[in-house]
């Protein structure tokens, strides 16, 4: 007993400098992103909702369907420079197959006692395609994750575990005021080690957008996550801007309210709070040879500031409070409940 305690503290200890390692060198990076030369950069002018008038930004913006991305179900949209976007398609969209590079950092502290931590990489890139029209286009993201599990004490967990998967995302416009959000993700997450029956999920989600007037638009619909923890989540609520400087993304799973802090004629500087639900279910082996899936679900309060270009790369910075963790697996281990922590996040957009 006493040498498998000494073992579990050596890799507890060996997890722990990998993860400072990964967090020293990716996330200083990551932040130093944060303040491009702005000499690159022209000037992004956020318009508040359209609606019937202008006839255009009628989508819903990103919706991220597969079960570890919840936290960005439903975020509002931004438009593009004149000379980036693609004339035919949707607005802020790109000319070409080619869209976006998404990249972000995650690192979750440990905490203390029933501590449990977790460094996240994620990367992601957009392609989109005309089907039928760039108008209405398919939009697909593969993407892959990798996740470093530090701790808690006792629970046989493995070093890391994954997420390769690829969203298969359309968008359509019926009448100004009316267009569908719709997508499905089948992906693989575990540790690779264990067999892909327990590892293959199919998430998906479903949106209805409904644009009110020029500064309000109401969305309705669900995400199947294909969690054994949560199987599906409402998503939907309303956008309202009453000006450029400000919006309300009041939308479950994650409301947010932004405030644009300056505006200098090259880039502008956001900042928000946001609320969030974070998690996901692995198909595990454990250290000692056992088969089992792992799910785990927290919830985030979270500070952020962000900053948009258009030549250049959006940029991210945040700060959480984790709060109503839980650790649960498909076999007779006991949940575990650990402590509540702090939550580091960059990320990159390009």
């Amino acid at each position: 007993m006493r040498e498998m305690h000494r073992w579990e503290k050596g890799e507890r200890a060996k997890r722990g400098k990998r993860n400072l390692f990964l967090s020293l060198l990716v996330v200083p990076a990551i932040v130093f992103a944060l303040f491009p030369p702005r000499a690159s950069a022209q000037v992004i002018r956020l318009p508040a909702v359209l609606g019937e008038a202008e006839n255009e930004n009628v989508y819903p913006g990103r919706l991220v369907s597969h079960p570890d991305s919840s936290s960005e179900l439903l975020q509002a949209p931004g438009t593009a420079d004149a000379a980036t976007v693609e004339p035919d398609g949707p607005p802020g969209s790109r000319p070409g197959v080619f869209q976006k590079l998404i990249f972000s950092g995650t690192w979750l502290a440990p905490g203390v006692n029933h501590g449990f931590g977790m460094s996240d990489l994620d990367l992601r890139a957009v392609l989109g395609f005309a089907c039928p029209t760039r108008r209405s286009p398919l939009l697909v993201t593969p993407g892959f994750a990798v996740h470093y599990l530090e701790g808690p004490i006792g629970a046989d967990l493995p070093p890391q575990v994954y997420d390769a998967y690829a969203q298969f995302r359309w968008m359509h416009e019926f009448t100004p005021r009316f267009a569908v959000d719709l997508a499905v993700t089948p992906g693989v997450f575990g540790d690779f080690d264990e067999g892909a029956d327990d590892a293959i999920r199919v998430a998906g989600h479903a949106v209805v957008v409904w644009t009110c007037g020029p500064n309000l638009k109401l969305l309705l619909g669900a995400a199947y996550l294909d969690r054994e923890d949560i199987g599906v989540l409402p998503a939907g609520g309303l956008i309202w801007t009453p000006y450029d400087e400000l919006k309300f993304e009041l939308i479950v799973p994650r409301p947010r309210i932004a405030a644009r802090l300056a505006c200098d004629g090259d880039v502008e500087d956001w900042a928000y709070f946001a609320g969030e639900f974070g998690g996901g279910t692995w198909a595990i082996r454990r250290t000692g040879g056992g088969s089992d899936v792992l799910n785990y679900r927290d919830w985030r309060l979270v500070l952020g500031i962000e900053r948009k270009a258009v030549h250049g790369p959006n940029t991210r910075l945040e700060l959480a409070y984790v709060f109503g963790r839980e650790l649960q697996f498909d076999s007779a281990a006991a949940d575990i409940t650990p402590t509540d922590t702090i939550m580091l996040r960059a990320g990159v957009t390009y």
